[in-house]
C-alpha cells in the first residue's frame, strides 16, 4: 500500500464515542486505554484509527469493529484501583 491509498483525516464520527480525532482517550475491552495518533481515510471508502495504548503499543484499528468507547476519569481510578489490590 503506498501513500497515494489513503490520507490522514482530521476527524470521523465513529459509535461509541461520538467524533474521534488525534489527541482523544480511549478505552478498548483488550488493548485498555490509549489515544488516538491518527485517522486514515483509505480510496475504498475504509477507515482505520491508529491508538497508541498504554500497555500495548500502537495498533490500527477498523473503527466498526474495534468497540472503542470514551476514556473516563472513573475508568483511570478503577485501573489504578485494581494494581492497588495486587501489589497491597
Amino acid at each position: 500500500m503506498t501513500k497515494s491509498d489513503y490520507e490522514i483525516i482530521e476527524q470521523l464520527e465513529v459509535e461509541g464515542i461520538g467524533i474521534a480525532r488525534a489527541g482523544l482517550k480511549v478505552s478498548h475491552d483488550r488493548f485498555g486505554c490509549g489515544e488516538i495518533e491518527e485517522i486514515y481515510s483509505y480510496k475504498s471508502g475504509e477507515y482505520t484509527i491508529r491508538v497508541n495504548f498504554e500497555s500495548h503499543g500502537s495498533k490500527a484499528l477498523v473503527p466498526e469493529y474495534a468497540n472503542l468507547k470514551l476514556f473516563t476519569q472513573s475508568q483511570k481510578q478503577s485501573i489504578l484501583g485494581k494494581l492497588k489490590k495486587l501489589f497491597s
